[in-house]
């Protein structure tokens, strides 16, 4: 938060709120307070001035922004609905509520809301880009928005039959000497494809076969590649030291 109070200011407000106490200066006293971040103060003032003069809306609004800032949304809400039953075109009301809905993802209230405050401020750039990225999200709720294609949503993702999940493994001779060479002699795991012979798809004669993959059971997984993917992928054999 911007603070621009000079502690001069301040204390001048301080001392004629002391010696001649009223709504004004209740509002103003309260809202300074708020600036400086002294919260609890500020919190303390305004409520009482609440008590002596109920009805001000000056001194709700404060409140209401006091609320706000310190993330009590519930008591913010009903604070500034009070200011807005009274003064329905109250700019500070009306952007105040359109924020605390677009916090709660209350997108369809918002948008009204900023709709309302923008037609009587349009300069406010901020409140604009606010009611934009509520517009965007109109219709979903907060936690829609971290949930979007998820699993269930996304084709790529379903988890029903005949999803991707149906080849996870590659049909290839290759992958089925790797299963075989990890104790799946015969059957491939569940959501394993039968493994095919692979073929030249050009000449329709058997691929070569790969023989580094002779041993059923590896003595290194380097064995699952050749020297020529060894070199490209820059692997070597790790002794256990550093």
């Amino acid at each position: 938060m911007a603070n621009n109070v000079s502690m001069q200011e301040l204390e001048q407000v301080e001392s004629e709120w002391v010696s001649n106490p009223s709504p004004i200066l209740c509002a103003r006293f309260a809202d300074l307070l708020r600036q400086t971040g002294r919260f609890d103060e500020s919190f303390k003032i305004a409520e009482e001035g609440l008590k002596q003069w109920k009805d001000n809306s000056s001194i709700s609004v404060v409140l209401g922004k006091c609320y706000l800032d310190a993330g009590l949304l519930e008591k913010s809400l009903e604070m500034f609905e009070k200011v807005r039953s009274a003064q329905p075109q109250n700019l500070v009301a009306l952007r105040s509520l359109a924020e605390i809905h677009f916090r709660r993802g209350e997108w369809e209230r918002s948008v009204s809301l900023f709709e309302d405050y923008l037609y009587e401020n349009p300069g406010d750039e901020d409140a604009r880009e606010m009611q934009e990225k509520a517009r965007s999200g109109k219709g979903t709720s907060i936690e829609d928005i971290f949930s979007e294609d998820g699993p269930g949503e996304s084709d790529d993702m379903s988890m029903g039959e005949g999803s991707d999940d149906d080849h996870i493994f590659p049909d290839t001779d290759r992958m089925k000497k790797v299963l075989q060479s990890q104790g799946y002699a015969s059957e491939p795991p569940p959501g394993a494809a039968a493994p095919q012979e692979e073929t030249d798809a050009a000449a329709e004669y058997p691929a070569e076969k790969d023989t580094v993959f002779e041993r059923t059971v590896p003595a290194s997984l380097l064995e699952f590649f050749t020297d020529s993917e060894k070199e490209e992928l820059k692997l070597e054999s790790y002794d256990g030291e550093e």
